[in-house]
C-alpha cells in the first residue's frame, strides 16, 4: 500500500464560542481505509491540540481541535498523526486495528546459562 500524505494547506475557520474551536480543512493524496482513519482520529483525540470530529470525505478531511496555536504547529501536528497511521502505530489506550500483523517475538537480552556450569563464589 502506497503511504498517505497532505497534499494541500490546511484551511482554518474558527467557531468561536466559549471554548475557540477551529475546524481544519485538507486534502490526502489518496482515499484511507477504515483502519488508517481509526488509526488517525485515535492519534488525533489523544493529542494535546484535543482533535476530535475528524470526518473523512474520500480525500477530504474535516477534524476540529480544541487548542490551536500556530498554522505550522497545526500541519505538523496533523502530519505526525498521518504518518502514525501510515506505520500503523497504536495510540494508547484504543484498541489496536486487527488488521496490524504482529510484531516479530524479542530477542532474549539475558544470556542462557547452562546448569551447573557458573557456580557462585563464596
Amino acid at each position: 500500500m502506497l503511504t498517505i500524505h497532505r497534499i494541500s494547506d490546511l484551511t482554518l475557520e474558527r467557531r468561536g464560542g466559549p471554548d475557540d474551536r477551529v475546524c481544519i480543512h485538507f486534502k490526502l493524496s489518496q482515499p484511507p481505509d477504515k483502519a488508517w482513519i481509526s488509526l488517525f482520529k485515535a492519534h488525533a483525540a489523544s493529542s494535546v491540540l484535543g482533535a476530535e470530529n475528524a470526518i473523512f470525505n474520500d480525500t477530504v478531511v474535516y477534524i476540529e481541535v480544541a487548542r490551536a496555536r500556530t498554522q505550522p504547529e497545526l500541519a505538523t501536528a496533523l502530519d505526525c498523526f498521518i504518518e502514525c497511521a501510515n506505520l500503523r502505530l497504536r495510540s494508547l489506550p484504543g484498541p489496536a486495528p486487527l488488521d496490524r500483523p504482529a510484531p516479530a517475538p524479542a530477542p532474549s537480552l539475558r544470556p542462557r546459562l547452562a546448569a551447573g556450569r557458573f557456580r557462585a563464589r563464596v
